[in-house]
């Protein structure tokens, strides 16, 4: 597995971000929002999303089936790859629930394949330590520019009713508060993508799989 080298680490995700007053007021209130979602949920979102499993199968989606927006189309899952890892959280956006005008850049394999927004690490408590993006083949996406992600991430509802729908809420309040540093990981992984291609004879960077995390920040809600 290849990453990127992590950038010097950034724990609010607004240090730099050009916000003006107003998007800094925004972003505060989305924090303050963050902590209140994060202090409801009783249990960790990890907790809440692998329910009464002992013990977490790699590579196995929790919950099964995923959570779904019927409304938005958006879909997250938390999963771990290996033992070595704590899990994640990968969030997804499906073409159904995208503004008119954003298609992929190279479509997937049908029509209705996702654009992988954000993925959410955690630590052994089950608290966030890491944001990060990936390349195109570790989830099988629709691959999208950046500014195409970036608005996608700018529009994102999460409106889940039943026993997911507060980590739903806290999880849209996370990538409000944090979409500052998303949109630059966003950038770095296409960056990341362009600089592989150049460094290896130009082949399909999105399918070489020497090439898995294309960008990645610590943090610390």
């Amino acid at each position: 597995m290849s990453r990127q080298p992590p950038p010097k680490l950034d724990g609010s995700g607004l240090e730099g971000s050009g916000l003006d007053r107003d998007g800094l007021r925004r972003a505060q209130a989305a924090g303050e929002r963050l902590d209140v979602l994060g202090r409801a949920l009783g249990a960790g979102p990890v907790d809440l999303l692998t329910g009464s499993c002992r013990e977490v199968e790699a590579l196995r989606h929790y919950p099964a089936g995923d959570v779904y927006d019927m409304g938005s189309h958006a879909q997250f899952y938390y999963h771990s790859h290996r033992d070595v890892e704590f899990g994640h959280i990968h969030l997804f956006q499906r073409p159904r629930g995208m503004p008119a005008g954003i298609a992929p850049a190279e479509p997937g394999r049908d029509g209705d394949a996702p654009c992988h927004l954000i993925a959410v690490g955690f630590g052994p408590r089950g608290e966030v330590t890491e944001l990060f993006t990936t390349n195109r083949w570790v989830t099988g996406e629709a691959w999208y520019t950046a500014r195409s992600v970036k608005g996608l991430v700018a529009a994102l509802r999460l409106n889940i009713a039943g026993p997911y729908g507060p980590v739903a809420a806290w999880l849209a309040a996370l990538v409000e508060f944090y979409r500052p540093l998303i949109e630059r990981l966003v950038d770095e992984r296409d960056q990341a993508i362009a600089d592989w291609r150049a460094g290896h004879g130009g082949r399909d960077a999105l399918a070489d799989e020497r090439l898995e995390i294309t960008s990645i920040r610590a943090v610390n809600p």
